[in-house]
């Protein structure tokens, strides 16, 4: 049975791609945000990371800015696969853990891709940009999942 595009893929590996093209200025506003060392810092300094680049990133994509919904964080949550995007508003919905891979995915849905072409999207450039990283993360289905870390 062939899947449908606008399913969820069944793996990461079927949506890595290394020739894939981002629009020009997402790479660059990707390894700025890199150097602010997104892991690091306050919970509110994380968010305020991931919110300029959004904004960056709807600039370069000509779109308006999301609004970034972060009231359904907690650090002691396994995952962040909770979070959407609400299209009627705009928003993207950040739930469970703070995740660098879903809130790319939730802007690739911005962009008006589905679920396919938004992992897609957001794997790889998470990979490009973050591949130590990507290198130390989890596969679960089509989830890319942080290391737990022993405490």
């Amino acid at each position: 049975m062939q899947q449908q595009p606008d399913e969820y893929p069944k793996t990461v590996d079927e949506v890595l791609d290394d020739k894939i093209k981002f629009r020009r200025g997402v790479l660059p506003a990707m390894k700025t945000f890199a150097k602010s060392k997104p892991w690091r810092g306050t919970l509110d300094e994380r968010v305020a990371n991931l919110d300029t680049l959004l904004t960056k990133l709807s600039v370069i994509y000509g779109i308006a800015k999301p609004t970034l919904v972060t009231d359904g964080l907690s650090n002691d949550a396994q995952d962040s696969s909770a979070s959407f995007y609400f299209p009627v508003f705009n928003e993207i919905h950040l739930r469970g853990k703070l995740s660098v891979v879903t809130t790319l995915h939730e802007f690739g849905h911005a962009l008006g891709k589905g679920e396919r072409k938004a992992c897609r999207w957001s794997i790889n450039l998470f990979r490009r940009v973050f591949p130590k990283q990507f290198a130390r993360c989890g596969h679960d289905g089509h989830l890319v999942r942080a290391p737990l870390i022993a405490g």
